[in-house]
């Protein structure tokens, strides 16, 4: 676990002229980045298009503090962070489940191996956070040498965050990626903490609890979705349905034949419709036609109001972890992202998330149950 990535040395690897243009261009750079490092330099001009202010940085030296904050956008992926959730259920409500952990951290994910190519960047760390919180968290650099330099050596962050449930009955287990390497890092702390629960007696089992596409029929997963539009309190309130995504369950049968939905048959395997499209929404709303599709993904606007911050959020919920290029999704996992979401302080961003995501998690819990008691 002490293996480190070498570091970059911004004073020995400056770039100027068409190198720097090549870093520049890449999706790596965003336009905003390109026009504020103008700004730094007193250069200010009424476009932020690439076309324009590349041409004019390249041309430029830039001081070493100027370069790393660029290069530092190609290098650290914070963006496009997703998250997914299981739980572990407690022997018993009044067990502490922290201290054990907390003493024994090191030994409980020694052994944990990182793929080939692969190195932390920093090691995983466990810390308490003002709310109780127990934190996991690491970062991951990526080698991959046959790249362009800019794309040699990637650096993605992840976090595992623990925490009690509201009834106090199970360990919540809060996942956070961005990227396939730390998604599968994740599981294997989460695999790991399971082992070290069970063998102290905390947990009922070692495996922990996820919600997963064979837990429904086909009816019954349209439902679950359904009811995740239901929130409706003072805090977050349901606005609206987004895209979704509908596969077709060719082991089902015919369709009816109905006009509304027979031009499907023969025709289509999958479809991405928008919320709006009313010619093809009641595709969850009639359910004599749930048994002949899956809902697989879908988008979800809620509006939300903590104190004095408000405005709304893109949750995309949907069955993750697909590893064959057929219809089946047995084994994946349900699991939700924040998309969108309003502009905010941005020292309350962090709050901000952590309140939605606890809100889309007790809306996930009630959504499920209701499903269960119906069956």
């Amino acid at each position: 676990m002490q293996s480190y990535a070498k570091q970059f040395n911004f004073d020995k690897a400056m770039l100027w002229g068409d190198h720097l243009r090549v870093l520049l261009n890449s999706d790596l750079i965003s336009p905003g980045e390109i026009s504020e490092t103008l700004k730094e330099k007193g250069i200010f001009i009424g476009s932020s298009e690439k076309a324009d202010t590349v041409p004019l940085l390249s041309a430029c030296l830039l001081t070493p503090d100027e370069f790393s904050k660029l290069i530092e956008k190609s290098f650290v992926r914070e963006s496009g962070q997703k998250y997914s959730s299981s739980s572990f259920q407690l022997s018993s409500s009044s067990i502490d489940w922290k201290t054990p952990l907390i003493d024994d951290f090191s030994s409980v994910i020694d052994g944990i191996q990182l793929d080939d190519s692969r190195e932390f960047a920093s090691s995983p760390t466990l810390t308490v956070e003002p709310n109780g919180e127990l934190k996991i968290a690491y970062t991951v650099r990526v080698l991959d040498f046959s790249k362009d330099w800019i794309q040699q050596e990637l650096v993605y962050p992840a976090e595992i965050r623990l925490k009690e449930s509201s009834s106090g009955f199970k360990i919540e287990v809060d996942r956070y990626r961005t990227s396939k390497d730390t998604d599968h890092l994740n599981d294997k702390i989460t695999k790991a903490l399971g082992k070290f629960y069970k063998s102290q007696n905390i947990t009922v089992d070692e495996k922990p609890f996820s919600i997963k596409f064979e837990d429904f029929d086909n009816i019954d997963r349209i439902r679950f979705f359904l009811q995740l539009t239901s929130a409706s309190d003072i805090e977050f309130t349901y606005k609206e349905v987004g895209d979704f995504e509908i596969i077709r369950d060719q082991e089902a049968g015919a369709l009816p034949k109905d006009p509304q939905i027979e031009w499907m048959e023969g025709r289509v395997s999958k479809i991405n419709v928008n919320g709006k499209d009313l010619g093809k929404v009641f595709l969850l709303h009639e359910s004599r036609y749930y048994p002949f599709y899956f809902l697989i993904k879908m988008k979800v606007i809620y509006t939300f109001k903590f104190g004095t911050n408000t405005g709304d959020c893109g949750i995309e919920f949907l069955f993750a972890g697909k590893s064959t290029k057929d219809n089946d999704y047995s084994g994946t996992i349900f699991n939700f992202s924040i998309e969108k979401l309003s502009r905010l302080e941005k020292n309350s961003q962090h709050e901000v998330r952590r309140k939605i995501i606890n809100k889309v998690q007790e809306i996930r819990d009630k959504a499920f149950n209701f499903v269960s008691t119906k069956k």
